[in-house]
């Protein structure tokens, strides 16, 4: 069974980097409007059969509009839209997205 252990370097949006070790994204947009947002999926989905999955996400810099989003998505969602934004994702019988503005 393969498990979630970085972020996937190709299933991203273009507004995102990601270094090496795939542990660590940059957001690279202005953030002047919401069509510049980012996602990014890990390398691995949760295998729906995994009753609890944990996991930890470091907010290194929260940026000049404080606006970070994290959650869960389908394969199909837009990655350059916030997770809790539109269908696919932040419905939380199935997707519990947490979207804070720090």
């Amino acid at each position: 069974m393969d498990l979630p252990t970085a972020w996937n370097l190709d299933d991203k949006s273009s507004y995102l980097s990601v270094d090496e070790s795939g542990l660590r994204v940059n957001y690279e947009g202005l953030g002047e409007r919401q069509t510049e947002t980012g996602a990014i999926r890990a390398n691995h989905p949760i295998p729906p059969h995994c009753m609890l999955f944990y996991f930890e996400v470091d907010i290194i810099d929260e940026g000049e509009n404080k606006i970070i989003g994290i959650g869960f998505c389908d394969k199909e969602f837009n990655l350059n839209r916030m997770p809790g934004w539109d269908d696919g994702s932040g419905v939380i019988t199935e997707m519990m997205a947490l979207h804070s503005e720090i």
